[in-house]
C-alpha cells in the first residue's frame, strides 16, 4: 500500500501558501485584527513563514529515526520551490517591518458600528510629512484598505480625533480635518460587507 503524504509537510505547504497571499496580495492593503491587536501584514506573514519553516525542519529530524523506506522525502524541485518562495516572502516581511519601524506606524480606532465593523487608522511619520491609511474591518478580523491621505508637520488627525465619520447602513464615510493632500483630499468611503451580506439575507 501506498504511503500517504505525512502531516507535516502538508501543513507546512498551506501555511507557506498562506504566507504568500498575506504578503503579496496583503501589501498595503489589508491588515489583519485579533483580540483587539491590530496586526500589519508583514507580522502574518512572517508568524506562518516561520511556522511552516519549523515543521519542514522537525520533519527533516525526524526522518533520521525512521527506516530509509518509510521517510518523507520531498524532490528537489518541491524543495526548491518551498525554499525559494519562503526565503523571498520573508525577505518581503523584513523590509515591511523595517519600513513601518522607520515611520514610527501607529494605529487607532477611528469609529465602530453596532454590527461590529471598525474603522482603522494607521498613520505614519517621515521628515517633516505625514501620513495615514485607512482600513474598514470586518467583524471576523479582516481589514481591507478605503483610502489614504497626507498631511504636513508630520501630523497625526486619526490619533487626535480629527476625524468625521458618518455610518449608514453598510456603508461609511470619512474625513479628515488637516489632510488637504492626497487623491481624495483625506475624504473616503468604505463598505462593510459583512453587513451588507447579512442585511441582503435578512431582508433589510
Amino acid at each position: 500500500m501506498a504511503r500517504s503524504q505525512p502531516c507535516p509537510p502538508r501543513i507546512a505547504t498551506g501555511l507557506l501558501l498562506a504566507g504568500v497571499l498575506a504578503v503579496f496580495p496583503g501589501f498595503m492593503m489589508f491588515l489583519f485584527v485579533a483580540g483587539g491587536k491590530f496586526i500589519p501584514w508583514w507580522m502574518a506573514g512572517g508568524v506562518l513563514l516561520a511556522a511552516a519553516a519549523a515543521l519542514v525542519l522537525i520533519q527533516a529530524s525526524a526522518r533520521k529515526s525512521v527506516p530509509e523506506d518509510h521517510a518523507f522525502k520531498w524532490s528537489e524541485v518541491q524543495n526548491s520551490w518551498f525554499w525559494t518562495s519562503l526565503v523571498l516572502c520573508a525577505f518581503c516581511c523584513g523590509i515591511g517591518m523595517a519600513v513601518d519601524a522607520w515611520d514610527r506606524s501607529g494605529y487607532s480606532v477611528v469609529s465602530r458600528n453596532n454590527s461590529g465593523c471598525t474603522l482603522i487608522a494607521k498613520e505614519t511619520t517621515y521628515f517633516r510629512g505625514g501620513g495615514g491609511v485607512m482600513y474598514l474591518a470586518e467583524p471576523w478580523g479582516l481589514a481591507h484598505m478605503v483610502g489614504d491621505w497626507s498631511v504636513n508637520e508630520g501630523g497625526r488627525p486619526a490619533r487626535d480625533g480629527l476625524v468625521k465619520v458618518s455610518w449608514a447602513g453598510s456603508g461609511v464615510t470619512y474625513s479628515v480635518d488637516g489632510a488637504p493632500y492626497g487623491p481624495y483630499g483625506g475624504i473616503g468611503k468604505g463598505r462593510c460587507w459583512t453587513k451588507a451580506v447579512t442585511d441582503r439575507l435578512g431582508g433589510d
